[in-house]
């Protein structure tokens, strides 16, 4: 019922946040866009089945609505993982058979994409973030495939939280990707995505 879908870096501005990945994968990434909904624009990095966002505030939109979407609102600090997004299909499949808090279906669209997404009213997913985010891109394309190809894999993506265990029996049977892991840590949440890159082989990003 759940697929990852994509990993969110957010950033105190999208050319640092751009220069950050870069340096990280000595890949550019291509251009996205913006969302004027909640005045944010990113770019986009393909990993052949998923792909990461890097999203940033934009100094250029008035958002029309805030709370921000991912807490965009009180992020500050270097570019770091703080969301992930499970694909899925709302006409099968209910935010709340997830968990409570995920938020309103939301339809939004940027350029010939468009799609639905979970957006808390206060725009704090569960479990300060560590819940995904759950999309559902309809008859729309999937970035993955318009996005060029870098040669850059995913390999494993580790969401470490103190309630990890618990994230991890709220998605038993409905994620099955085994590249995934949950370890349960001690303060703040966090994550570790590893990649194989062509240029600087495995590199992981926090």
């Amino acid at each position: 019922m759940l697929s990852l879908d994509h990993i969110v870096i957010s950033s105190e501005s999208l050319a640092i946040g751009q220069a950050f990945i870069e340096n990280k994968l000595g890949i550019r990434a291509d251009t996205g866009g913006e969302h004027k909904l909640f005045g944010t624009h990113n770019k986009l990095i393909s990993l052949g089945d998923t792909y990461l966002e890097v999203i940033a505030v934009s100094p250029d939109l008035i958002p029309e609505t805030t709370p921000r979407w991912f807490n965009l609102d009180h992020f500050n600090g270097p570019p770091t993982i703080t969301n992930w997004v499970c694909g899925t299909n709302f006409g099968e499949f209910a935010p709340s058979n997830l968990m409570n808090g995920m938020g309103d279906i939301l339809n939004l669209s940027r350029g010939s994409l468009k799609w639905k997404i979970t957006v808390p009213k206060d725009g704090k997913l569960p479990y300060e973030g560590a819940v995904p985010a759950l999309i559902d891109w309809g008859d729309s394309k999937h970035p993955t495939d318009t996005l060029k190809e870098t040669g850059c894999r995913m390999t494993k993506f580790r969401i470490k939280h103190k309630f990890a265990a618990n994230l991890r029996s709220s998605l038993s049977g409905l994620l099955s990707d085994q590249r995934i892991e949950f370890v349960c840590t001690s303060g703040a949440g966090s994550y570790e995505l590893w990649i194989e890159t062509p240029q600087k082989g495995t590199v992981i990003i926090k």
